[in-house]
């Protein structure tokens, strides 16, 4: 498989600070893993290490991995620059127990990370991946930006646009599937390059994480539209998919 952040991975942060850009989901977070207990969290689509400093820094003990090196490259120098020291491990989430014979109490698949695989035997081949590095009653949680409601918006969305950096998203999809091409302009003194990634996802929606979570094992399964836990619907903008480990 193709590392298709080889490239991105290094400009990625654009969106903004590591810190800042995360929104609601330290409260979701924190108020959703004292209720289970949650100690322990393995980040198995770690990116730059957004998430993985959040959790750090609400006391979680953490790990991290992910497909690209280029990702773990840049999610290190965060991490270092921040005084966290938190151990990283390239690795393929369909695969997590050949890098990992220790489970955790939470699996976490963030930011629209599972829909880069395509089949429905990779999906199911991911999940089973991640159940099995779960410790009982554990949680593994996914998070999406793409929605019913995502999917009627207009094709072009601009994502930052600052002096000297401007990134646009040019979706377009056919049901099954969503391309994002990212288009990164830079017009500064210092860069004035423009780059273009082209980002695939398997489009899943509720009725999608339902059924796959269902064929893998999982009973207590909830879907929330936002990170203030209210129920997804056909108008939430954010797809959370939490699921509890119970046998």
């Amino acid at each position: 498989m193709k590392d298709i952040y080889e490239k991105f991975a290094f400009d990625y942060d654009e969106f903004g600070p590591i810190e800042s850009y995360l929104g609601d989901e330290k409260n979701f977070f924190h108020k959703l893993f004292t209720e289970h207990n949650i100690k322990t969290v393995l980040d198995c689509a770690c990116g730059t290490g957004q998430h993985l400093y959040m959790l750090s820094q609400l006391g979680y003990q953490t790990w991290g991995s992910d497909y690209s090196h280029s990702m773990l490259k840049i999610a290190e120098k965060n991490l270092h620059e921040r005084g966290c020291d938190i151990p990283l491990t390239q690795c393929d989430f369909r695969y997590l127990e050949r890098k990992f014979d220790v489970c955790f109490d939470a699996v976490v698949c963030l930011t629209t990370s599972l829909p880069h695989l395509h089949t429905d035997e990779d999906l199911l081949f991911a999940i089973k991946s991640m159940k099995n590095r779960l410790n009982k009653n554990g949680l593994l949680v996914f998070t999406s930006g793409t929605t019913d409601y995502t999917l009627t918006l207009p094709s072009i969305e601009v994502v930052v646009n600052r002096e000297d950096f401007s990134r646009i998203f040019v979706k377009e999809h056919d049901g099954r599937f969503q391309t994002i091409h990212v288009l990164d302009l830079y017009h500064s003194l210092q860069r004035t390059e423009e780059n273009q990634y082209d980002i695939v996802y398997r489009i899943l929606l509720d009725n999608d994480y339902r059924m796959l979570l269902s064929k893998t094992g999982f009973t207590n399964i909830e879907l929330y539209g936002d990170y203030d836990r209210s129920p997804y619907d056909a108008g939430s903008r954010r797809l959370i998919v939490v699921a509890e480990l119970t046998t």
